[in-house]
Parts: structure tokens; sequence; C-alpha cells
């Protein structure tokens, strides 16, 4: 992770970084990597060359933020049901709590359910993001009465997500000088203009 993929020190490809800084969207910025005619900004572990000093923010190369597959239903290989929990609405879409702290965030869910709001089916509507493989997912629904049981299910597995400017770190540079980790996102500058920047390959 965040290795130079360039051992010569001489780069192969090059491009200025205009259009490629701002939030993370996942669509390759290289036309060699990305035959669609329609460019993004992932840099996919290239290196930048910066004309001009100041501060950029940056995502290294290989984070990601992980998350719970989209649209997935009922009991399946990503997520597997614990306790099927009582006095649950069907219908809606709630909310969810993760059972370690310094996880995810942001899944939720639509259930559908039996006599009593028993849980016989969960649909992954948000699949939230930062979560790891072993978090046991509780499913949030105020007002239910005294005495309700959760309905907890665990993560199988997850996908790899497009990760958010809140993942970037600030790299000061000087003039004329590399940076010195491979990136994947250029997510924010300071004092620097796109134009002052090089991205190689």
């Amino acid at each position: 992770m965040s290795k130079f993929p360039i051992d010569t020190g001489i780069a192969g490809k090059a491009m200025i970084a205009t259009g490629t800084v701002g939030t993370p969207n996942g669509i390759p910025a290289w036309p060699f990597e990305n035959q669609t005619g329609t460019y993004g900004n992932f840099l996919n572990s290239s290196v930048l060359w910066c004309g001009v000093g100041g501060t950029i923010n940056v995502i290294p190369s290989g984070t990601s933020i992980s998350s719970l597959k989209v649209g997935v239903k009922g009991q399946d290989i990503v997520f597997k049901v614990l306790t099927a929990g009582t006095n649950y609405s069907s219908g809606t879409t709630f909310p969810t709590t993760d059972s370690n702290p310094r996880s995810g965030s942001g899944i939720t869910v639509e259930l559908t359910v039996l006599a009593g709001g028993v849980v016989s089916s969960i649909e992954i509507i948000n699949g939230g993001s930062g979560y790891n493989v072993g978090d046991i997912i509780t499913v949030v629904e105020t007002g239910r009465p005294a005495g309700s049981t959760d309905c907890t299910f665990q993560i199988l597995k997850l996908e790899r997500g497009i990760p958010t400017a809140d993942e970037s770190i600030a790299v000061k540079v000087q003039a004329g000088q590399y940076l010195p980790i491979a990136i994947d996102y250029i997510t924010s500058i300071t004092t620097i203009t796109e134009a002052d920047i090089i991205i190689c390959k």
C-alpha cells in the first residue's frame, strides 16, 4: 500500500492534473485505464510532481472504505441473521447500529416481518461504509413496546467502497519535488493549482 510503483525513477506516462482534484468518484482518470471517454479522478497508484510549493490533500494508494452490498435480501453469503427480533414494522427503511464502535456506520435496511413483528427477511438499502467482517449490526426501530427483542445480523462479506475526502492526508510539498507516496486521489490543494501538478506513472 502506497508503495512507489516506479523503481527506476522514470515515469513512462504523465498528464496534467486538470479535472482530477475533488471528491473521489472511482472512475479512472488515465485514458489507458478507461476507454469510455468519460474520465474521473481515480489515479490508481500514481505519483505526483509539483512545480510549486504548497499543500496537497491526497488519499494514499489502496485506501478504501468497506461497505455492505446493496440490494442483498434475506440470508445470504453477505450477512447472517443472528436474531429475528420482535415487534418490528414492515416496509419502512430503518437505521442500524454497529457492535464495534470504531467500525462503520450508515447501513439502512428494509424488513419483511411475520406475526408479532418477527423479521423474516432483511434487504440492504444503503451499504454504509467503514465496516469489518464479523461486525454485528442491530436494526433500530423506535417506539417498539417494552420487552421487544432486537433483530441482529452479522457481516460475512464486504465490498471495496470508494473512499471519502475524510480519508485524505495533507502532504506539504516543495517546488520541483515528487510526493513521497503513491496516491489514488487528490481531494484538495492549497496555494497550488491543478496546472502545477503533473501526474506520473
